[in-house]
């Protein structure tokens, strides 16, 4: 369950955000780095910044204090308040806020849009290249297994970061999960609500792979009953599938049928929704 990286988390004194994140960020669309300037004879209300007076936001000591102290809480009392508490504390004062947390999810987000994308590809037959894939995969006759294995390794190769590991091991728990709830679907011609819910548990194993390597293994302590370690982390990982869920289900409402772009940020607005109800019990 979870990442087998173990880390410390990052700690106080540096920027909350990491240095790596910039480079997830692609050009704005049209946008070039050779463009030019406004006018210089517009009015502006202040003088631009320059670059030396433009400071990053620095994490502050004992970021994850409070997060880690209602973590155990619910470890040890199976309390859903505290981890949510957890949670709220781990966004807003571990990561600097929900809009933040979703922003350093931004490669995990990427993935779900890229997942959901894919498949639906894969249903339609409209991308020659998805076609082409499909056709060689189902030319082997591939277990079900097989496909799953397919699919992850597709779309999330792997690399040996922490990332690249988190997502080939959300991806792998979501499929896997989908095939527990829905044992006759099919991967390769999935239906919307199926293709939705795999979202949906990806999302929610990322998030918790995410919270895990900062604030540390937890559910993996020496001091800490295995059996109850690994009941406590079902239970978080749970919880946050069904709030990922919930503001899944209330975006898709609002857009039924988003393009690949309005997915991206569907995407990353589900995750920030998520972290904002945590915090909200605060």
């Amino acid at each position: 369950m979870g990442t087998s990286t173990s880390s410390a988390g990052p700690g106080a004194g540096v920027s909350l955000d990491p240095p790596w994140l910039e480079e997830l960020v692609p050009a704005a669309e049209g946008g070039s780095p050779d463009a030019s300037p406004p006018d210089a004879a517009e009015p502006t209300d202040k003088e631009p910044a320059k670059p030396d007076e433009v400071k990053p936001a620095v994490a502050p000591p004992r970021r994850f204090a409070a997060a880690r102290r209602d973590l155990g809480a619910f470890i040890r009392s199976g309390d859903k308040a505290k981890l949510a508490r957890s949670l709220g504390h781990y966004s807003l004062t571990g990561i600097g806020g929900a809009a933040a947390a979703a922003s350093r999810m931004r490669a995990a987000t990427s993935a779900g849009a890229g997942l959901f994308s894919f498949l639906q590809a894969a249903r339609e037959g409209a991308d020659t290249r998805v076609v082409s894939w499909v056709q060689n995969l189902l030319a082997r006759n591939p277990s079900s297994a097989d496909v799953a294995d397919a699919i992850v390794q597709a779309l999330a190769p792997s690399g040996g970061s922490a990332d690249e590991e988190s997502l080939r091991d959300s991806m792998a728990l979501a499929i896997s999960e989908l095939i527990l709830l829905q044992p006759d679907v099919e991967l390769l011609h999935m239906g919307d609500a199926d293709t939705w819910t795999l979202l949906q548990l990806f999302l929610g194993h990322e998030v918790c792979n995410r919270l895990e390597f900062d604030m540390g293994q937890f559910f993996e302590s020496s001091r800490l009953d295995p059996e109850l370690g690994v009941k406590r982390e079902l239970e978080m990982r749970d919880f946050v599938k069904n709030e990922v869920g919930v503001q899944l289900g209330a975006l898709r409402e609002k857009m039924p049928n988003p393009t690949k772009q309005q997915l991206d940020t569907l995407v990353q607005d589900a995750v920030r929704l998520t972290f904002e109800v945590y915090e909200g019990v605060l």
